[in-house]
């Protein structure tokens, strides 16, 4: 039996969805990760010289999703400024720093380049967005937006086996 390929190099679409409202797409974006931080508790073997752990629990104790946009839309710039945009005679006005963190659903329809565009879907069940790290105005790049979001648990899901944060969905191409 041959081994299957699972490299990868991902594209997709971001889609954010408010609870009760439809999902959003985020626009270009050229960076999706996750960055997770485990904990660790050993306890050191004291039955024998020459050290060691005789025993070891490892928890995950935070998982952040983190984002680089290009698409400096009023949404996407509302909602990373914890602001409001309005739309007047053909002018967008985002109003800073007058709400808070947003909570969200997020999608990742993604597509393995490496794989023939084999699908990666990954859904996060509930994620706040926090600010952006930096806001760039003048430049000789593309501006972006660093995002990064607290992965947060969703008691809605109580089916054993499930995942209460987020599932990633490998479809094997035909």
């Amino acid at each position: 039996m041959a081994t299957k390929n699972y490299a990868y190099i991902g594209k997709g679409i971001i889609k954010l969805q408010k609870s009760g409202g439809a999902a959003v797409d985020v626009g270009n974006a050229s960076a999706l990760s996750f960055a997770i931080t485990e904990d660790q508790i050993k306890l050191p073997n004291y039955r024998t010289l020459g050290g060691g752990s005789y025993a070891a629990v490892s928890r995950i104790s935070e998982v952040q999703v983190q984002m680089t946009l290009h698409d400096l839309s009023p949404e996407n710039l509302a909602m990373v400024l914890f602001g409001t945009s309005t739309t007047a005679n053909k002018t967008h006005t985002i109003e800073a720093l007058v709400t808070g963190a947003q909570e969200f659903t997020m999608t990742f329809e993604g597509m393995n380049e490496a794989n023939t565009g084999q699908e990666v879907n990954v859904t996060i069940h509930r994620v706040k967005i926090g600010a952006t790290s930096d806001l760039g105005l003048i430049g000789d790049d593309f501006a972006s937006l660093e995002v990064t979001g607290e992965v947060l648990l969703d008691s809605s899901i109580t089916t054993e086996g499930l995942s209460q944060f987020f599932k990633i969905e490998i479809v094997d191409p035909d």
